[in-house]
């Protein structure tokens, strides 16, 4: 067999097509591990795109590579998707060259007949994700997720004692063990220096004055009687933000006309603290990182179960149910999960649902441990009114 008609062969295999004879250099495409692709195999060469002398890959050897991560993630739907042309066809999603390239993969690249060489090169068959119809990991870590939501608010609360516990619940367990896995993997606990500053508001009337450092921090624990996202009736803890506006709309509500204005304390922590900020989680990867691609449907999975952390939750009193599952998840994270630890989570910073790409935060402190870590900086005093319609906004946004 002659070397064109086994290489022909082998691009057919790939799903590759006629391939133009075109050079291209690194200035063309955006995405950064196809740029690490051709700046580790260049050769010095002829551009075809900015017909310049420069350091090049062949147009073949792009698409090889770039062949290998599409595979990893779509492929041919008659292999796996059913088909009936009195419904339409294919029953399912399926993709064109041009919309796999440009709309589900979302790449990009100057001048746009690189793209189209590209779409060009590639076989025109109904191209679909098998991940539709069969599990992924992410899928396993959601449908864990989802049996831990459903344990812990109707079935069992406790699942830390596993030598005594029943098999559902060993079971929901392996979640717990899994998140934070993934916070050490992903490297998302961070430190909050010494002398960092934090937000905390109180929400009253006209005529209440609050000026006192114990009333402005985390309340004590007789005080603590109402469920919040992250800590049960009667466990205090200080939630807060690391600006003030985050702070003012996490707090404000419509709830009580009679509190119109609100009190926002700023502290500065007088000690570095460890925290789990899942609010800072790993971009996703591009599917052409090939040596990453094992981290892909994990990173899925976290930005799915922040999604779910901080999802608006109606006080309609089932709250006390729909918040368990975070709670019990910050109860892991806060005793056993420390267990044998140097430096011991203290906090968890997340998404805020109010003010978007900004963070709030709560710290695993009660109303001692605030008077204690925390020094009052400043006080100042504003009415409700001038950010009620930005909370409004955001809750609708939210939704």
């Amino acid at each position: 067999m002659g070397g064109a008609k086994k290489r022909m062969m082998e691009f057919e295999m790939q799903n590759l097509m006629s391939i133009p004879d075109k050079n291209v250099c690194v200035k063309h495409i955006n995405d950064n591990a196809i740029k690490n692709f051709i700046r580790k195999n260049y050769e010095l060469g002829y551009c075809d795109y900015c017909e310049k002398e420069l350091k090049v890959v062949s147009l073949e050897n792009l698409m090889e590579f770039m062949m290998l991560g599409i595979s990893n993630f779509f492929e041919d739907a008659g292999n796996f998707m059913g088909y009936n042309g009195r419904e339409g066809g294919y029953q399912g999603t399926v993709y064109t060259p041009d919309e796999l390239i440009q709309e589900r993969i979302g790449l990009e690249t100057e001048p746009f007949e690189l793209t189209e060489d590209i779409v060009n090169s590639i076989e025109d068959i109904a191209w679909s994700e098998p991940d539709q119809y069969y599990d992924t990991e992410r899928d396993e870590l959601m449908y864990q997720w989802s049996y831990f939501k459903d344990i812990i608010k109707h079935k069992s609360r406790y699942l830390f004692h596993q030598h005594n516990s029943s098999e559902e619940s060993r079971n929901a367990y392996k979640i717990l063990k899994e998140v934070a896995r993934l916070s050490n993997q992903m490297n998302l606990i961070k430190k909050i220096e010494k002398g960092s500053t934090i937000y905390r508001c109180r929400q009253h009337s006209k005529s209440e004055t609050i000026k006192e450092k114990s009333r402005l921090v985390a309340p004590p624990e007789e005080y603590a009687i109402y469920p919040n996202r992250f800590s049960p009736s009667g466990v205090s803890m200080l939630y807060s933000a690391f600006d003030p506006k985050t702070a003012i709309l996490e707090t404000i509500s419509r709830e009580d006309p009679k509190k119109t204005h609100i009190t926002i304390s700023k502290f500065t922590v007088k000690k570095d603290l460890y925290v789990i900020d899942f609010n800072k989680l790993p971009k996703q990867p591009s599917i052409f990182a090939h040596n990453r691609i094992k981290n892909f449907y994990l990173i899925k999975f976290l930005y799915d179960l922040v999604k779910d952390f901080t999802k608006d939750i109606k006080k309609d009193g089932k709250e006390h149910i729909e918040y368990v599952p975070t709670q019990v998840v910050t109860e892991f994270l806060r005793y056993p999960f420390n267990n044998n630890r140097k430096f011991r989570i203290e906090g968890l910073i997340y998404p805020s649902s109010k003010n978007v790409n900004h963070s709030s935060s709560v710290i695993f402190w009660g109303n001692e441990e605030c008077l204690e870590n925390l020094d009052l900086v400043d006080i100042q005093i504003e009415e409700v009114s001038n950010y009620a319609q930005q909370r409004f906004i955001a809750n609708k946004r939210h939704r």
